[in-house]
Formats: C-alpha cells, sequence, structure tokens
C-alpha cells in the first residue's frame, strides 16, 4: 500500500515538473563575437603562394581580356527605335545564323530578334578588345530557332509596336504610328497569315524573357549550338583577318510616327 502510494506521488511530481518545464520561459543565452574586417588595412600581409596563384590567372585573364579583336570606324550606342549598335549585332547575328543553320525542312531563318537590355555597353571607335565585349554580352545565351505560328508571329510585331525601347532586328521593316503595326515587311513581303515564321533569338527570350510571351510553346525549337556572344567575337576576328573595319548604319528598319 505505502509503495504504490510513492509510486503514484512519484509520477504526480514528475508530471508537475513537466509541466512546469513547457510553460516556463527560457532563460537567454548571451552570445558573444568580434568582427573582424577582412580588407587590405587589416589583413596587409599577403599570403605569397595564395597570391601567385591569384597573380598568375590575373596576368593571364587580363591578357587575353585586353586582346584587340577589330577596330571600329565609329561609336556604336544602342538606340530608340533603332541604333547602330542594335542594327550592328542583330544583322551579324542573323548572318551567323544562316551560316550554321541546316533545317530539315529546307526553310530558312526569317528573320532576327533579339532584346534592347542584352546590349549592355557601347562599343568604341578604333580598338575593340576582347573584354569590350564580354562587357556588351555578359550572358551564356545560346542562339536559338523559334518556329511561330501566324497569330504568335502577329503578337510578335504587336509587341514591337509598343516596346518602350527599340528591339535589335534584322531582316524586317516596321512602321508603327500609336503603338499600332501600320506597315510591316519581312524580307520585303508583307505577314502571310497562312504560313509559319522561323525567328532567330536568344534562349533566354524564347523562354518567355522579357515578356516575350509569343516564344512559348512554339511549333518548333532548334538550338544552334554558338552563343551570342561567341558569334560576335568570331565575326570581329573575321573582319580583321580581312581588313576590315567593323561599322553599321541607320536604314529605316523600325520607324515610329
Amino acid at each position: 500500500m505505502v509503495t504504490c502510494r510513492a509510486s503514484v506521488i512519484g509520477k504526480a511530481t514528475l508530471l508537475l515538473f513537466l509541466l512546469w518545464a513547457c510553460i516556463s520561459p527560457h532563460s537567454p543565452v548571451e552570445v558573444r563575437g568580434k568582427l573582424i574586417p577582412v580588407d587590405s588595412l587589416h589583413i596587409p600581409e599577403k599570403d605569397g603562394a595564395v597570391d601567385s596563384i591569384i597573380a598568375f590567372y590575373r596576368t593571364s585573364l587580363e591578357e587575353e581580356m585586353g586582346q584587340v579583336l577589330a577596330y571600329s570606324a565609329h561609336v556604336m550606342e544602342r538606340g530608340s527605335p533603332e541604333g547602330l549598335l542594335n542594327n550592328f549585332v542583330a544583322d551579324l547575328i542573323m548572318e551567323a545564323g544562316e551560316e550554321i543553320y541546316a533545317p530539315d525542312d529546307g526553310k530558312p531563318i526569317d528573320f532576327t530578334l533579339l532584346n534592347y537590355g542584352g546590349l549592355r555597353t557601347s562599343i568604341p571607335e578604333g580598338a575593340v578588345t576582347r573584354g569590350r565585349i564580354y562587357e556588351l554580352m555578359p550572358f551564356e545565351n545560346e542562339m536559338v530557332v523559334i518556329t511561330l505560328t501566324p497569330g504568335k508571329t502577329t503578337a510578335l510585331f504587336d509587341y514591337l509596336a509598343t516596346a518602350e525601347a527599340g528591339m535589335p532586328v534584322s531582316g524586317i521593316r516596321l512602321r508603327v504610328e500609336d503603338n499600332k503595326v501600320r506597315d510591316l515587311r519581312i524580307n520585303d513581303a508583307p505577314l502571310d497569315q497562312e504560313r509559319n515564321y522561323k525567328v532567330l533569338t536568344s534562349d533566354y527570350l524564347a523562354g518567355g524573357g522579357d515578356n516575350m510571351v509569343f516564344f512559348l510553346d512554339p511549333v518548333n525549337y532548334e538550338l544552334l549550338g554558338k552563343r551570342i556572344r561567341d558569334a560576335i567575337i568570331e565575326h570581329l576576328v573575321d573582319q580583321h583577318r580581312r581588313g576590315h573595319e567593323i561599322e553599321s548604319s541607320l536604314d529605316g528598319r523600325i520607324t515610329t510616327e
């Protein structure tokens, strides 16, 4: 009888302790530390071994980025509704795409569309270095050919008509009035509502980037296996090898009223 009563009392005591532990606030824990800035002022001594490794790669990278690829006849900057840089990049990408594209259906690329925001700096007059092209196009975007229905092709040009900035295009002439398409020529022919169109663009835009949702769920999606930046570099190297300066012009491919 005594043993049973002691067992009950012990269990009751344990239960009260557990309840108290659950409702009792925990004591605050103080954590102390020290901020140690990692910079040249607080750590003035370099690690010789690490610094020599970094210096090797730094020198190698600086030499590569400082390589002159070509010479430009003038400054090229992006602009709206078109710009010298817009036209230069779009035309050379169109040319590069046509050279490597081998379609199963035998139908060529109809036109090229890139994005204004993808051109991150200008091309200077005179020497154009590899580093400058990496600044111009710092992304790893791939060249893609997207086949669109007539309806989605129409949506593409409606997008261009209302865009706040001029998009780099090649192979078209577009006249916009009051944010509406008033005249359109694709390779000197009007838009044909009975056929699909092949558009050369970047994989970023092909995925709906910059709200270009008309590229989503296309008739066909074909990666060309070449980065846009690489195509630009190859074009510059080729022009320099031929003894040509690179240049661009405004030709009214997009006009607004």
